[in-house]
């Protein structure tokens, strides 16, 4: 028997998980959308678990002030787990900590947002950070020094800006149908918006690929992208659940 998650169109009303994560219904209006990325919507783990740090990490980037300040034990917004995204990137392409704070704080400043990596189209080459600025580029830990140079790190393309604001994470890359976009869901990592929890409740039930396809109307790779995610591999031999 199918679960009773269905996709919904644009107008929805406001619901949330068992979790408290607001996933069910999607944002239509541009204003109410912008008013709630600063509302904390992702536990620790969960935002560790998608810029691929630890959990204890994110705590500590928080607390040395590498970003911006949260309450302890308070979940993250969209826009703190999109800084979080970034200068988790920034730490792997090989940057030090201490340059990201004074990238972090010079773009602050510079261009007065509390959520410089999240609100700005940034650029990395593994040792500095730029912003764009007109058509050169604005770098951070060189004094503002302007610089023609344009490279684009990993994380960085998989973000599209809308506005000046990183709107939509293309989470596990451009390869992959998995975005997290504040706009659908509430900003629940999902599938042509369809949460990406509800794929995995249905696989779990025990339905099929292609079950699951045809019931959400998406495509079968859509899914496996889904499951993928969620850390399932579709492709194993699984239990079948047991019945009265």
């Amino acid at each position: 028997m199918h679960g009773t998650f269905r996709r919904q169109p644009a107008m929805e009303s406001q619901a949330s998980d068992e979790k408290g994560r607001l996933v069910n219904a999607p944002v239509s209006s541009n204003d109410l959308w912008r008013s709630r990325i600063a509302l904390p919507a992702y536990d620790v783990r969960e935002a560790a678990r998608y810029a691929d740090v630890h959990s204890n990490t994110v705590w500590r980037w928080h607390r040395n002030t590498t970003l911006g300040p949260r309450e302890p034990g308070s979940k993250l917004s969209y826009l703190q787990l999109v800084e979080l995204a970034i200068a988790a990137a920034c730490k792997e392409a090989g940057m030090k900590l201490g340059d990201i704070r004074a990238a972090r704080a010079y773009f602050a400043g510079a261009f007065k947002t509390d959520y410089p990596f999240a609100t700005l189209d940034l650029m990395t080459d593994g040792v500095d950070l730029a912003a764009k600025a007109g058509a050169d580029l604005l770098i951070g830990n060189r004094s503002g020094q302007m610089a023609w140079k344009e490279v684009i790190g990993r994380r960085f393309r998989e973000f599209d800006y809308e506005g000046g604001l990183a709107a939509r994470w293309h989470v596990q890359g451009r390869g992959s149908s998995v975005v997290i976009d504040p706009r659908v869901r509430f900003g629940a990592p999902s599938v042509d918006g369809v949460p990406t929890w509800a794929l995995k409740g249905r696989w779990e039930a025990g339905e099929s690929i292609s079950d699951i396809a045809d019931d959400f109307d998406i495509p079968k790779d859509h899914v496996k992208a889904a499951l993928a995610f969620e850390g399932i591999d579709s492709k194993a031999v699984r239990r079948t659940p047991w019945k009265h």
